[in-house]
């Protein structure tokens, strides 16, 4: 395998139309991609956008731009007349319980079983996870739970400050002292609106932090706790919507940014993991997990 860094000339770079063209365009940055790799049907590697200035430092010629990390199982070309490629072998060797820093940018979804139907339909684990509990809510207040997510929240939100329902206060209490990185930031005197969305924000953690422990179990890390904060070393952010318009009005797909630390407990399945990926989206920039040792 092999791990690249990919970098736009600085003669594009100092072209304005051609570097509009690339930033921002999900679908098109793919096909580009893929061109490094001249007669392959089927991709064979994985990517990860980041801004030149954050990972290089200051330095002459590096600016705002976009800079690609790329793992795949051919050297990519190095003839490109778009990128600057720097390639190098990556055949990581690692051992159980050996401790990692990560970082991922994934599409993580969950898949459910329709009903009345024989396939299954993924789900967004944000949009989900908020839904969930405003219908939850929505039963606890006698609401029919119907429309759309703001439509449910400010149903709910209105049917407390009518009723001011302890049961609810409760619930959304209960939700945020659940999860390890917000019980300790609840206020003392808080507004309803204000534990509302210190709730959805909690579960929307919660439910990323359940979904990559859940991968872990699979591919063989868990995350590392923090003894002293009693917490996981993890934290979820940059939630983002990328369209596709290509394929469609409203085709798209979501990407969350995870970082923390993590423990190898099956060094096979997940060496195998940094060359495969996780989750869905893997052609669009997601599921690129960069490690190193700590």
């Amino acid at each position: 395998m092999y791990f690249s860094q990919v970098r736009i000339r600085p003669n594009i770079q100092q072209s304005p139309h051609l570097s509009r063209l690339i930033q921002g365009n999900t679908y098109g940055i793919h096909q580009l991609l893929w061109d490094l790799f001249p007669g392959q049907k089927e991709r064979s590697f994985l990517y990860r956008e980041e801004i030149a200035r954050e990972q290089l430092g200051v330095k002459v010629g590096v600016k705002g731009e976009p800079i690609y990390y790329i793992v795949s199982e051919e050297r990519p070309t190095a003839n490109s007349p778009l990128f600057e490629i720097n390639s190098k072998l990556y055949a990581p060797k690692l051992q159980a319980e050996e401790q990692l820093a990560f970082k991922l940018r994934a599409n993580p979804v969950i898949t459910r079983k329709r009903e009345g139907r024989k396939n299954s339909m993924r789900h967004d684990v944000i949009i989900d996870s908020q839904r969930s509990l405003l219908l939850e809510l929505s039963s606890m207040l006698g609401l029919s739970g119907v429309g759309k997510k703001s439509d449910l929240k400010d149903n709910v939100l209105q049917a407390m400050n009518l009723s001011d329902n302890q049961l609810v206060r409760d619930k959304l209490q209960n939700v945020i002292n659940k999860n390890e990185r917000f019980k300790n930031i609840l206020p003392r005197k808080y507004e309803l609106n204000v534990l509302m969305d210190l709730a959805l924000k909690s579960v929307v953690d919660k439910s990323l932090e359940d979904w990559l422990v859940n991968k872990g179990n699979k591919i063989g890390f868990e995350l590392v706790r923090d003894e002293k904060r009693d917490r996981r070393k993890f934290q979820a952010e940059s939630y983002r919507w990328h369209s596709l318009p290509i394929k469609g009005k409203t085709a798209g797909f979501s990407s969350v940014d995870f970082e923390g630390q993590l423990r190898i407990t099956g060094p096979d399945v997940f060496t195998k993991m940094l060359f495969g990926g996780i989750g869905p989206a893997k052609a669009f920039g997601c599921g690129l997990m960069m490690v190193r040792r700590v």
